[in-house]
């Protein structure tokens, strides 16, 4: 992953009022977005990530609620995402200086974690527009429109989140495609505890 344009898009939008924009004709398109969201409690879901360089990268993406996520990268990768439900860490194998931290509540990402979600009052949420049979979220900071963006894009039909494109100051992409996802996965709560990680992941390098 080339983390640059990850962190740009994922850490680098503020929070802002919403002012989402989408018809009365679709009500039912937001009543099903938020069902969604809300049920997924706990997942585990295979990923696949572009770059802007033409790589591609693969890994296990893990939610549990209320506020925590992880990203594993497949080798040769040696990077890791953890949000434990205050703290992003970005771990990099290339570096002798520990996880990197940022502030979870500035990534527009961390909608996905909340307990209660709802895409018209949500602070992240600038629009829902549909094209064609899929529903598009977009997440920016109107202030700042320059550090970029994030698009959440889901089937309607059965409702499924299926992709995210995180668009950097730049106006390069990097698309996150999801597959296999599983919605009763089990596994120890602890591969969120960024202090833990820290020794398993240099241990394991």
């Amino acid at each position: 992953m080339d983390r640059r344009h990850f962190l740009t898009a994922a850490t680098g939008l503020a929070l802002a009022t919403a002012l989402p924009r989408i018809g009365v004709a679709q009500n039912a398109v937001i009543d099903g977005l938020n069902a969604y969201l809300n049920g997924l409690t706990r997942v585990r879901a295979r990923f696949r990530q572009a770059s802007p360089d033409g790589t591609e990268q693969t890994g296990t993406f893990f939610l549990l609620k209320p506020g925590k996520m992880r990203f594993e990268f497949d080798a040769p990768a040696d990077q890791l995402i953890i949000a434990d439900g205050t703290t992003l860490a970005v771990f990099d194998a290339k570096s002798n200086a520990g996880p990197q931290r940022y502030p979870q509540r500035q990534t527009p990402l961390s909608l996905l974690s909340m307990r209660e979600i709802n895409v018209t009052s949500s602070p992240f949420v600038r629009r829902i527009d549909m094209v064609e049979n899929r529903a598009q979220i977009t997440l920016f900071d109107p202030e700042a429109p320059e550090n970029g963006q994030m698009v959440m894009i889901f089937d309607t039909e059965p409702v499924a989140l299926r992709e995210w494109i995180l668009t950097d100051r730049t106006g390069l992409e990097t698309h996150v495609f999801l597959e296999t996802i599983d919605t009763e996965a089990q596994f120890e709560t602890r591969i969120f505890n960024i202090a833990h990680n820290i020794s398993t992941f240099q241990r394991n390098r």
